[in-house]
C-alpha cells in the first residue's frame, strides 16, 4: 500500500480533502477522479487530454488560436504545393510552440503541477495534436514501462494508418486511428482499470463499422428510460467510460470500491463523488445534443478568427 492511504494522519487526510473540494482551478471531479483514485491504488492509471478539461480551457484554446492566425492565414493563402507542405509543417512546430506557452502559464496547469507533487503521482504525456496532449497519471514504473511501449506502437499504426488510406474515413478515426486497433485499445483500458466486458464491447463497436461507443451509451440509456429502466450510476465510474450497458455489474462494482475508498480516506469526498456519478451519467446520455452544440460552437468560433471550416 502507497503511504498517502493510511499512513496519513487523520488531520492531513481532511486537509487534502477539503483542498481537492476547494480547488478552483481543477475541477473535484478531476482530482478524484484522475489524481486521487490512482494515488489510492484503486487503478494503475488515469488519463485527461489537455487543455480540453482544464477550467479554462476554452481561454487557453482561444490564446493558441490568437498566437497562431497569421501562420494559416499565410498557408491558407499559399497555392504552390511544395510551400504549402513546407507551410504545414512550419505551422503545425507553431501551434506546438504556442500550445507550450499558453497552456504551461495556465491556472490550471500550475494546479495540476501542484497537486501532482503532492499526491506522489508521475505523469506520462503524449502528443495527440499539435494543440492537444492526453496526460497519463500513474505511479509505478512498470505502468511507466507500459506506456512507453504504447506510445510507441500508437506511432507506429498511425503511420501505418496514413500510409493506407485510401478512401474517406469518420474523423474519429482519422484523429484516432489506434482505437480501431483491438490489442491497442485492450492493453490501454487495462491500465486504465476497465472492465474486459465493456472492454470488449467498445472494440465489437468498431469492429462493427465505426460505432462510436458514446452514441452507443447515449441510446442504451435512452431506451431504458423509455422502459422505465433507470442506468446505475456507479457503473458510470470515471468520466469518459463507457459501460457495456448501463447496468453492468462489473463497471457497477468499481465505482463501489471508488466510493468507499473515498470515504474511507475522508467521508466528505462521497458526497463530491456521488456528484461526479451523476455528472457521468448525464454527460453520456446526453451525448448526442453536446457533440452537435460543440460542432455549432467550433465552427461560430471559426468563423470569428477567419478560418475556413469543412
Amino acid at each position: 500500500m502507497r503511504t498517502l492511504e493510511w499512513a496519513q494522519p487523520m488531520m492531513n487526510r481532511q486537509q487534502t480533502a477539503s483542498d481537492m473540494i476547494g480547488e478552483g482551478n481543477l475541477r473535484p471531479q478531476t482530482l478524484l477522479e484522475n489524481y486521487l483514485s490512482v494515488a489510492l491504488n484503486l487503478r494503475k492509471c488515469s488519463v485527461m487530454t489537455v487543455p480540453a478539461e482544464f477550467p479554462d480551457a476554452e481561454a487557453v484554446a482561444m490564446a493558441i488560436d490568437l498566437a497562431c492566425i497569421s501562420d494559416y492565414q499565410e498557408l491558407a493563402a499559399e497555392k504552390d504545393i511544395k510551400k504549402k507542405t513546407k507551410l504545414i509543417q512550419k505551422f503545425k512546430q507553431r501551434l506546438r510552440e504556442a500550445y507550450q506557452e499558453e497552456v504551461r502559464k495556465s491556472s490550471s496547469y500550475t494546479s495540476h503541477i501542484k497537486w501532482t507533487n503532492r499526491l506522489d503521482l508521475r505523469v506520462f504525456e503524449v502528443e495527440v495534436r499539435p494543440t492537444v496532449r492526453e496526460l497519463f497519471i500513474y505511479t509505478a514504473k512498470d505502468v511507466e514501462n507500459k506506456l512507453d511501449e504504447l506510445s510507441a506502437s500508437r506511432t507506429l499504426i498511425r503511420e501505418q494508418f496514413l500510409r493506407s488510406l485510401r478512401k474517406p474515413m469518420p474523423r474519429s478515426a482519422v484523429v484516432y486511428p489506434e482505437e480501431y486497433f483491438p490489442d491497442y485499445v485492450f492493453r490501454v483500458a487495462e491500465l486504465l482499470g476497465y472492465p474486459k466486458c465493456c472492454i470488449e464491447a467498445y472494440i465489437e463497436g468498431r469492429r462493427e463499422g465505426y460505432v462510436l461507443a458514446e452514441d452507443r451509451a447515449s441510446r442504451q440509456i435512452r431506451t431504458g428510460r423509455a422502459q422505465g429502466l433507470a442506468p446505475e450510476p456507479y457503473a458510470y465510474f470515471v468520466k469518459d467510460f463507457i459501460p457495456c450497458v448501463p447496468s453492468c455489474a462489473n463497471a457497477a462494482a468499481v465505482g463501489h470500491r471508488f466510493f468507499e475508498e473515498f470515504g474511507q480516506f475522508d467521508k466528505g469526498l462521497q458526497e463530491s463523488y456521488s456528484q461526479c456519478l451523476k455528472t457521468n451519467v448525464a454527460n453520456v446520455e446526453s451525448y448526442i445534443e453536446r457533440i452537435a452544440a460543440h460542432k455549432e460552437k467550433m465552427k461560430a468560433q471559426a468563423q470569428e478568427l477567419g478560418i475556413m471550416t469543412m
